[in-house]
């Protein structure tokens, strides 16, 4: 007989029906977000002996400890549509709403349908890339895309049971991160292109009265100088280097065509490159023929990997472009241990309605699985093409996006090219506003709200070179 040892600061949580929905999504509020220790069970009379915090997830009325009323979606298995309806909590929108309980709806359930993605389960939504548009999703039509709405529930539902229980719980609160993650579509601007193409480009440029393009385009090509895209990874690498963080790099390794690789000849000073970087972890940047597909997934990782010369565990996809559950289950099947795809290409935000890294769940298995989703809520070429944000206004969106993952002591992550960073910072606004969002976000990590100033001037980028 095994006797289990409930502590009194440990959060108790009752519920006659346990299932591997409702210990994923606990797991994630209460560990994950705010890390408190808590137990789950259907013992009824256990619940009324505790005498710490308790919450009652059922629909009788035990006239004890904390009540939220099951919505049902924790009991269920497979997907199917849903309504959501909507109220508010106070200040923040929620849904799954009921006229009981001591919140007024099931917190429960309605984290689990964003931590899963479940509406694009169901959904039939796509756009020009077979994704999922941002524009059909729950988030963005009741107004919080931009808002970690799981995170900030979990930290309601902390004060909630405080108030009502005193401190009881040992909650020790996550930290905010900042992550610094690049995917590299071309390590090449001039170089590789093939002797027909540098032509035309050279023609177009003189023809634009594009001189100082143009000799800088024949100076590449006859080694005279290096590539500026392959100059901007190692500008990363040294810039990283130089403040003592670490960073991804996500390689695309497709064939030549519109939505892949802009290189004809092999790349070897480019994997040499590669190999020699520091204090990073490179990934797998699948492909955009890869969608959807084992196989070619399989061969983009081993090939990365015999380039590296090491196992590769993490993945972005080329173009954002998801679907759920394929896409996750071939990384998992493929022994990915995380992935930093879950991100809208076209709006910045919280995709799955959280900044704080959690495993995917398979809706269809009804199984959690290894694979560790690491949402990324902002890309440059988002706000410099979608949004059409001039680099001043797209400063002021991601110091609001580090400030909502900070918060809640969730990850900040963003997306850079190494193609928008190249040239130098006067003549490249976006390498400047880099440099600032990077500043800014790294002061939130030290416990200050305003960016510090931990680079010289921004001519770092040809000191670097």
């Amino acid at each position: 007989m095994f006797i289990v040892i409930i502590e009194k600061n440990m959060i108790f949580i009752y519920s006659p029906h346990l299932t591997s929905r409702l210990e994923y999504v606990t797991e994630h509020l209460f560990k994950n977000i705010l890390g408190v220790d808590f137990i789950l069970s259907e013992n009824r009379q256990a619940y009324l002996n505790h005498t710490g915090t308790c919450i009652n997830y059922s629909p009788e009325d035990l006239n004890y400890g904390f009540q939220i009323l099951p919505f049902g979606l924790l009991e269920k298995k497979g997907v199917a549509p849903i309504k959501i309806g909507g109220a508010h909590w106070e200040d923040l929108f929620c849904f799954f709403t009921s006229s009981a309980g001591d919140i007024p709806f099931d917190i429960f359930s309605a984290s689990f349908y964003l931590l899963t993605s479940y509406e694009e389960y169901v959904s039939t939504s796509s756009d020009l890339h077979s994704r999922f548009p941002f524009e059909d999703s729950t988030a963005y039509k009741n107004g919080f895309l931009e808002i970690p709405l799981v995170d900030r529930w979990a930290y309601k539902l902390k004060g909630a049971l405080i108030e009502k229980f005193g401190e009881a719980g040992d909650y020790k609160l996550r930290s905010y991160r900042f992550l610094s993650t690049f995917d590299i579509d071309y390590p090449y601007q001039y170089r590789n292109k093939g002797i027909t193409k540098n032509i035309v480009g050279s023609l177009r440029d003189l023809s634009a009265g594009k001189f100082s393009k143009f000799v800088e385009r024949l100076k590449v090509i006859t080694h005279l100088e290096e590539d500026p895209y392959l100059k901007a990874i190692q500008w990363i690498d040294h810039f990283h280097k130089k403040q003592g963080r670490h960073y991804y790099l996500f390689i695309l390794l497709s064939k030549y065509g519109k939505y892949g690789r802009k290189t004809i000849y092999p790349l070897r000073k480019y994997y040499l490159k590669l190999r020699s970087l520091e204090n990073v972890t490179i990934g797998l940047h699948p492909s955009y023929e890869s969608f959807l597909d084992w196989k070619k997934t399989n061969r983009e990782k081993q090939k990365l990997e015999k380039i590296l010369g090491k196992e590769v565990s993490v993945g972005r996809w080329h173009f954002l472009r998801i679907r759920f559950p394929e896409t996750f289950r071939i990384l998992n099947e493929l022994n990915f241990a995380e992935d930093f795809s879950l991100a809208y290409a076209k709006s910045p935000g919280f995709r799955s309605g959280t900044a704080v890294p959690y495993y995917f769940y398979d809706l269809n298995e009804e199984v959690c699985t290894h694979l560790r989703i690491q949402p990324t809520i902002v890309m440059d070429t988002c706000l410099m093409i979608h949004r059409q944000l001039d680099p001043e206004e797209a400063f002021l969106k991601i110091k609001h996006l580090a400030l909502e993952c900070k918060k809640s002591g969730g990850d900040f992550v963003m997306i850079w090219h190494n193609n928008n960073l190249a040239g130098n910072s006067k003549k490249n606004t976006w390498l400047n506003l880099f440099i600032r969002s990077f500043e800014y976000a790294i002061s939130l990590e030290n416990g200050n709200f305003g960016a510090e100033k931990i680079t010289n001037k921004l001519n770092v980028f040809n000191e670097s070179t």
